[in-house]
């Protein structure tokens, strides 16, 4: 249990950490014609991982709830726990891993540079990918091994909560230590 707990709050870390440094960086000449374009001085833009993909926050969140909740949960909520928690981690990878791979088409459809030019597609220079979109997707990954483990494992594992449950009182038991002689109160 302490390998996917732990698996699963270095991913969510890494994630949350990393989505919010600079994942590309690009020069977008500003202006609609191509004359304009060419004779403008390009502007340089820095877009975070969460303008290029807004949903890898959301799943990093994911991640860290299920921190949480494969402590707090019980056998199938825990298996549960663990699938939700390793399909996160699985698509936070794959975003992830395409965007470091090729970032042009991020950036295309990114707000930033859309609201500089509306033709994104010749105005775009210079683009170079940063080591965050990397990291992200290893944190993806890490996300996913440990919601794999949590889904496969998770229900042999003991509850913590179980141990500060009281147990189930009787209305009869009441009464039988009254017959025995015990003072209740």
């Amino acid at each position: 249990m302490a390998a996917a707990v732990l698996c699963c709050l270095l991913g969510a870390v890494l994630v949350l950490v990393t989505v919010g440094a600079t994942w590309v960086r690009l020069s977008v000449a500003a202006g609609a014609a191509a004359q304009e374009a060419a004779t403008a001085a390009p502007l340089a833009v820095r877009l975070s991982g969460s303008d290029l993909a807004p949903a890898v926050t959301g799943l990093g969140l994911v991640g860290l709830a299920g921190v949480v909740a494969t402590a707090a949960t019980r056998r199938r909520g825990r298996v549960l726990v663990g699938l939700l928690v390793l399909l996160a981690g699985a698509a936070v990878a794959i975003v992830a891993g395409r965007i470091a791979a090729d970032p042009l088409p991020a950036a295309r459809v990114a707000t930033q540079v859309r609201q500089i030019t509306p033709s994104v597609t010749t105005n775009l220079r210079d683009i170079r990918g940063t080591a965050a979109p990397w990291l992200a997707t290893c944190g993806g990954a890490l996300l996913a091994l440990g919601g794999a483990i949590v889904a496969l494992r998770g229900h042999t594992w003991s509850t913590l909560s179980v141990r500060y449950e009281t147990p189930a009182a009787r209305p009869v038991d009441a009464w039988e230590a009254i017959d025995r002689g015990d003072d209740p109160t």
